[in-house]
């Protein structure tokens, strides 16, 4: 069952939800705070990063959903160098129903796959319609403490206990979401996972109660109701390639279209879920590009509207393919 804590904190911030653009006004705010350097390179902020650096946590790609696998470099681990590992980080992104989470995986070497992951959080995501709420440099990485398996993830100082102005309760709420689930992806379990600033447990992050660690919330209160896993963003394909992803939509169809750099739609078809009360994997099988002319090209992913968009219209999510 879901931890009911933060899920009760999200219910309750969806009043503070605007039907604005509040992606857009994420990344002005995200990029002030950045320019302004809110944190500061010190022995403290050091001999942490060196702890952190000191712990190694190494996992496979999350189960929860396709995506990428671990890609295989024989040359590499002949070499000794780790063969990349996928991984999954949570970003934010609008939907109809206002921000919600979307899944990018990212490639890494490290042999400390979560504590790549926590520090991809408040960077910039591949795909350009995703975001974070996490300012640059809040994130110091993470650890998980085996028997037991809680998750501590360090803060880059106290300055992060309160919200930051020009941030919603719903927002903080996706930050922390955002977390949560990015390391619960890497362990691959339902672990509780804490903050902590130099060793000591923060009992609130970003304006939200985090005194008690924290679980993930249920999916459709929290997730984009469709996310493309594959393919990535600018993706190179020559003559075919495939989609797949996790959706729930209406008798689980997932329509979806390939666009042109004009918009045109030169492909279009469906891929099928299942219905449930969650996300479900969908897959488009191989589609055919052999007569279409290189170029740029949008894969858009959808959920399903019956309404007719008096719901506010279908979900999507888009990635770039570039065919050649």
């Amino acid at each position: 069952m879901d931890d009911p804590q933060l899920g009760l904190l999200l219910h309750d911030a969806v009043e503070d939800v605007e039907p604005t653009d509040r992606l857009t006004t994420i990344r002005q705010q995200t990029r002030t705070r950045r320019s302004r350097r809110w944190y500061a390179v010190g022995s403290a902020v050091l001999a942490t990063a060196a702890v952190v650096t000191g712990i190694a946590f190494a996992a496979q790609r999350p189960s929860s959903g396709p995506g990428p696998g671990p890609s295989k470099d024989p040359a590499a681990s002949d070499s000794g160098i780790p063969a990349t590992t996928a991984v999954a980080t949570y970003y934010v992104g609008e939907t109809p129903q206002g921000l919600r989470l979307f899944r990018e995986f990212h490639q890494t070497r490290s042999l400390d796959t979560l504590d790549s992951a926590i520090r991809w959080l408040d960077g910039a995501p591949m795909d350009p319609d995703y975001d974070t709420v996490w300012p640059e440099g809040a994130l110091l990485g993470g650890w998980i403490d085996y028997p037991g398996g809680l998750a501590t993830v360090l803060l880059n100082g106290t300055w992060l206990r309160d919200r930051l102005a020009g941030i919603s309760a719903w927002e903080a709420q996706l930050a922390i979401e955002q977390v949560v689930r990015t390391v619960q992806a890497v362990a691959q379990q339902r672990i509780p996972v804490q903050f902590q600033v130099d060793g000591t447990p923060m009992d609130q992050v970003l304006g939200v109660p985090t005194s008690e660690p924290l679980d993930r919330s249920p999916e459709l209160d929290v997730l984009a109701p469709v996310n493309i896993s594959n393919p990535a963003e600018g993706r190179i394909v020559e003559g075919h390639f495939s989609a797949d992803g996790v959706a729930s939509s209406f008798e689980g169809t997932v329509p979806w279209e390939l666009q042109d750099a004009d918009g045109t739609v030169v492909l279009e078809g469906f891929a099928q879920g299942t219905v449930d009360d969650h996300l479900t994997p969908w897959e488009t099988g191989d589609i055919d590009v052999s007569d279409l002319p290189p170029g740029d090209y949008t894969f858009v992913a959808a959920t399903d509207d019956p309404s007719g968009g008096e719901g506010g219209g279908p979900t999507t999510d888009t990635r770039t393919v570039v065919i050649r």
